[in-house]
């Protein structure tokens, strides 16, 4: 058993913090959360004095791509307070990594993976690299295949893209429905988005595709999306540039109305929205990206120059100055609409993309934290994105996402009070995974061996 005493605790119920409390843990999880005076403390146990220092729940990335050497992202993630992650392109690599972390060979959280990406025809990374080839279906026969392929393939949820046309999306929900598996990704250019909120999907991933719905002129704006068609070179960067001039003028045709209604439709079907504003960020204002960024070193060599190389032929090519300028306002309205799906009730998770230009795995966390705040959210409401509402979306809310009894000891020590400023969750004393107590002296030699390890070494 280990007690860690004397810290405030931020338990991300939504009650105030508990000054001078005691945590009890054995065997991995809570046993018992109450005033330090009051709380028996067993002889045997383990005593961790957290005077003057915040404990917090551990925090879940609900957006993650955590490819390449599982000593790098998995070990990151831990290493920064990120004790679970929701993988949105799976593989057997991830599969593999989650098999080794469950059975404690390797450092790393918990895992929640999709299956294999599913796109249309021609799917936005036919002509680009991608971690696999990602499953194409062109009608609702291949579409229904692909969901069986995920859940035979041990998924934990479908994820879908961009370019499903509305016959094979229809397909996959329903299919999915009959499997019992979650449907979660990207909205589909092809289907009015309030269709897709109806439809079942559990959660809608970035805001590139929100605007439409939420125009006073969604009708006019859902037919532009549905127009999109791809050129080779990339097609990723022929439907950046297209759904860029769609969304500019969806977000100047706003709607108060249109949107309160597209956010209690969400509401009402329980359907998680996960911004990644922090991804939106760097894109939006890709002259902030720092490629010489001290963090680079727990990255592989080669990194930079890849971010670069994306940056340059995905996202930047072709963009003006006027469309610069746009960009900006856009990421300013990116974060105005998370606030308000915020204040209307929608679950909004917080998420990353990591391993897109500038997201580094785990540290890219607290940076979406921090972009929450910017939106508008409270402190609070930011750490319960990353914590009681990503427990709520993946039904894990009766052993997870809080520090109660009963709950895991997925625990993040903190020397400052985040409720003061949201930035203080980077001041990490120790981490708590699964039980494990990674004091400030092994957590500094552990992101050495991922410094090393990045390296090639």
């Amino acid at each position: 058993m280990r007690a860690y005493t004397h810290a405030t605790v931020i338990d991300a119920t939504g009650t105030p913090p508990l000054p001078d409390h005691t945590v009890l843990v054995e065997n991995g999880v809570i046993t018992a959360v109450g005033p330090t005076a009051t709380t028996s403390v067993p002889e045997s146990a383990e005593v961790v004095d957290l005077t003057g220092r915040y404990l917090i729940p551990g925090l879940t990335d609900a957006h993650t791509h955590s490819n390449g050497d599982e000593r790098i992202a998995p070990a990151l993630h831990v290493l920064n307070g990120v004790t679970a992650v929701r993988e949105m392109w799976g593989s057997d690599e991830q599969r593999g990594f989650r098999d080794r972390m469950d059975a404690g060979t390797s450092l790393g959280p918990r895992w929640t993976i999709a299956g294999n990406l599913i796109d249309g025809a021609p799917s936005l990374w036919d002509d680009a690299p991608g971690p696999q080839a990602p499953t194409v279906v062109a009608n609702p026969r291949e579409a229904r295949r692909a969901v069986n392929q995920s859940k035979d393939e041990g998924a934990d949820f479908v994820k879908i893209y961009s370019r499903l046309d509305a016959d094979s999306y229809h397909a996959i929900l329903d299919e999915a429905r009959r499997l019992d598996i979650p449907v979660a990704g990207h909205r589909s250019d092809h289907v009015p988005l309030l269709e897709q909120i109806e439809s079942g999907q559990r959660s809608f991933e970035h805001v590139h595709g929100l605007w439409p719905a939420l125009s006073r002129d969604a009708e006019a704006m859902e037919a532009a999306m549905d127009r999109i068609r791809l050129q080779p070179d990339t097609y990723y960067s022929s439907w950046f540039q297209q759904v860029n001039e769609v969304e500019w003028e969806a977000a100047n045709t706003y709607g108060p109305a249109e949107s309160a209604s597209v956010f209690e439709r969400m509401v009402a079907n329980e359907v998680a929205y996960c911004p990644t504003l922090f991804m939106h960020k760097n894109l939006d204002l890709p002259e902030r990206v720092r490629l010489t960024d001290p963090r680079m070193r727990y990255m592989t060599p080669d990194t930079a120059q890849i971010w670069s190389y994306v940056l340059d032929s995905m996202y930047l090519k072709g963009r003006s100055a006027d469309e610069a300028a746009k960009r900006r306002v856009l990421f300013e309205l990116r974060r105005a609409v998370v606030s308000a799906m915020d204040e209307a009730g929608v679950r909004i998770l917080a998420g990353t993309d990591t391993q897109t230009v500038g997201v580094i795995p785990g540290f890219a966390l607290h940076e979406e934290l921090e972009q929450m705040v910017e939106a508008g959210l409270t402190p609070l409401r930011a750490l319960q994105t990353a914590t009681l509402e990503p427990a709520r979306f993946l039904g894990r809310e009766a052993w997870s996402g809080t520090v109660e009894p009963g709950r895991v000891a997925d625990l993040l020590v903190l020397d400052a009070d985040p409720l003061a400023d949201i930035r203080n969750t980077t001041r990490i004393h120790s981490v708590v995974t699964r039980g494990r107590h990674i004091g400030p002296e092994e957590r500094t030699a552990l992101l050495a061996e991922v410094e090393k390890a990045a390296s090639g070494a």
